[in-house]
């Protein structure tokens, strides 16, 4: 039977059992449905290294953005690049071995948005709280679909200035603005993005990063540096999800479309401001960390019920 097939026939299943008590009925359907099909645990895993590769790549270009604020460095092509996961494979797609590299990603992607969509799924809790992780999950899964949707267009044309993520938000809020209630509907949106982003900076002052590892085995010493990288790398992203979330509010209060920006275009104009530069390299390094954490940890990533 093929992965595909196996998560197929997981979802109907889930979605059709209704456990007597959910968190522990739960944690055994998955277990023992880890048990029998291995193959799709390594799918999700599979997906978390995919995931990794481009934060990595992203907090990188966001550094170099910096670099080139700061004076750091003044070659022509420091800091041009779009600092964002579409700019992660934007640079892919012009480096060597690029095609191959993005069909891999968008391959890494789909399957990691496939995990999402099983952990949407899966029978838990059914309070507000794992009904919101639920929404998440395929919100995510909507999300990386998207990115391997972009990574599979560039492995076939190489046409970079095509994908454009700050063009991309602009584009959306103007078309949404252009209808009744529109901008009603970009101010919600913006508040939902922060309240996205102070949810995952809460985790990382918290250090609660291991939820969805199996980290039994693993010494003191690894596990704690595992949880400070997997913490920094929360905070850094919340970070970034929040700006994005503070130019889409902006640009509902403002009327303006143009205010809403991507991850690239929020810090550009954050580098400019007073500290805004060291934004830009919390931002940047917390990329690097998140994917450094998710490819230090992808073959201890488990299935986990909201």
């Amino acid at each position: 039977m093929s992965t595909t097939q196996s998560i197929h026939r997981l979802t109907e299943k889930l979605i059709s059992r209704r456990p007597s008590a959910p968190g522990r009925v739960g944690s055994d359907t998955i277990r023992q449905f880890a048990n029998d099909h291995p193959g799709v645990v390594r799918v999700g895993r599979a997906g978390w290294f995919a995931k990794g590769a481009v934060y990595v790549v992203a907090g990188v270009l966001a550094l170099l953005i910096a670099a080139r604020a700061s004076g750091w460095s003044s070659a022509d092509q420091t800091g041009t690049q779009e600092a964002s996961p579409t700019g992660a494979l934007k640079s892919i797609a012009t480096g060597t071995g690029g095609t191959l590299l993005l069909v891999l990603l968008a391959a890494g992607m789909l399957l990691y948005a496939a995990w999402r969509v099983v952990s949407a799924f899966i029978p838990g809790g059914t309070d507000a709280k794992a009904w919101v992780k639920r929404v998440g999950y395929v919100v995510s899964a909507v999300i990386y679909t998207t990115f391997a949707i972009t990574a599979i267009a560039l492995a076939r044309s190489h046409d970079t200035a095509a994908a454009n993520g700050n063009s991309s938000v602009s584009d959306k809020a103007g078309g949404v603005m252009a209808h009744t209630g529109g901008r009603l509907v970009i101010g919600l949106v913006g508040v939902i993005v922060i309240a996205a982003g102070l949810y995952r900076i809460g985790k990382g002052v918290k250090r609660d990063v291991d939820d969805e590892l199996d980290l039994s085995g693993m010494s003191a010493q690894r596990r704690q540096w595992t949880e400070r990288l997997g913490a920094v790398g929360e905070f850094g992203r919340g970070l970034g999800i929040g700006l994005i979330g503070f130019f889409l509010l902006r640009s509902a209060v403002t009327y303006d479309p143009n205010q809403a920006t991507g991850l690239d275009g929020a810090l550009r104009l954050l580098v400019t401001k007073t500290g805004g530069l060291i934004v830009v390299l919390v931002v940047g390094i917390g990329f690097v960390a998140y994917g450094l954490f998710c490819l230090a940890t992808f073959t201890r990533r488990r299935l986990q019920a909201p």
